[in-house]
């Protein structure tokens, strides 16, 4: 590679997190510059990064999180001046942005299987000559590839999700020296990625925690019917809470344990953002997050505090109460 510098903006979650980590790898010998964003903040910096830092010796990545027409539009002239860009994501609400530019790159399936963000840049590389597969690597993808798209709780890989519990419980750097580490370090040369006696009692503490936290959103949630007009108005029943961590695993719990709604809705106030999560085939949450300014999968999606989002939601739950 001729680039100088690696720039990656990805998201601040497992998966995208750790595409930041195979950049690490893949781009030893270069400088690589990873920037955490949000998929509410990505268009604000990818902007604000080309305006007044672009420059031709870099390579710009972006992967886990998808741009808005105008920042597509302003990468697309860049593009076409000669600067290097690649977007990697797996979310259906970014499609479009796959059918029309050359350097996005957006898969939610293959060969059978949902894809992840990590899963799909890992791909990216090793067809680059960007990076050399090894056993522990591979493995390390899969479990990030599982949980993210769910696969882990059909399958009942539970490292997947020990993983992700693991990843919220230390600081962030700690965990991406740690992984790096057994990934091209002393345990680069073991087919699996495994927990050390520490990080394995940390996480049957945690494990035991969230299931007491669980049983007490399960109680604090509240049912409420919310019209939504997609292609016709619709009644859905939405199990309605106040949540500001664990959302992955505790919306797949609350959904499997009141069957009577046909999506959760976790509202973090602090961070002024809404995630859906939902169980149920007929239900398709990408469209709603989308309807409401937001995406995702269609069982896993988000959107903000807006007026209206604020109306449907939030004083409901405070009004039951």
């Amino acid at each position: 590679m001729n680039h100088q510098k690696i720039i990656h903006f990805s998201d601040k979650d497992l998966d995208g997190v750790s595409c930041a980590i195979l950049s690490q790898i893949a781009f030893s010998n270069q400088e690589v510059d990873s920037r955490g964003v949000t998929p509410y903040t990505v268009n604000q910096e990818v902007q604000k990064f080309i305006e007044e830092e672009l420059s031709r010796e870099m390579y710009v990545v972006i992967t886990d999180v998808s741009v808005n027409d105008e920042v597509a539009l302003l990468i697309q002239k860049k593009v076409d001046q000669g600067h290097a860009f690649v977007l990697i994501d797996h979310h259906p609400t970014a499609l479009p942005l796959a059918s029309k530019y050359e350097w996005a790159n957006v898969i939610t399936e293959e060969a059978g299987k949902k894809t992840s963000a990590t899963s799909l840049y890992y791909d990216y590389l090793l067809s680059q000559g960007y990076l050399t597969s090894t056993g522990v690597l591979a493995d390390y993808v899969e479990l990030v590839r599982s949980f993210d798209t769910w696969d882990w709780d059909a399958t009942g890989t539970v490292q997947a999700n020990q993983l992700n519990i693991l990843f919220y419980m230390v600081e962030r750097e700690t965990f991406v020296q740690n992984v790096l580490e057994r990934l091209r370090g002393e345990g680069a040369d073991t087919d699996q990625f495994v927990f050390n006696e520490v990080e394995s009692i940390l996480i049957y503490t945690e494990e035991k925690r969230i299931d007491e936290f669980e049983q007490k959103k399960l109680k604090q949630m509240k049912l409420i019917p919310v019209e939504i007009d997609l292609d016709e108005p619709k009644t859905y029943q939405v199990g309605v809470v106040f949540l500001e961590q664990y959302h992955s695993t505790t919306g797949n719990f609350l959904c499997k344990n009141a069957e009577m709604i046909d999506f959760v809705a976790m509202l973090d106030p602090g961070k002024g953002r809404i995630s859906f999560r939902t169980i149920r085939e007929d239900v398709d949450l990408s469209m709603i997050a989308q309807h409401y300014g937001g995406g995702g999968h269609p069982k896993a999606s988000g959107c903000s505090f807006t007026g209206v989002t604020v109306k449907a939601f939030v004083y409901p739950a405070l009004r039951t109460n």
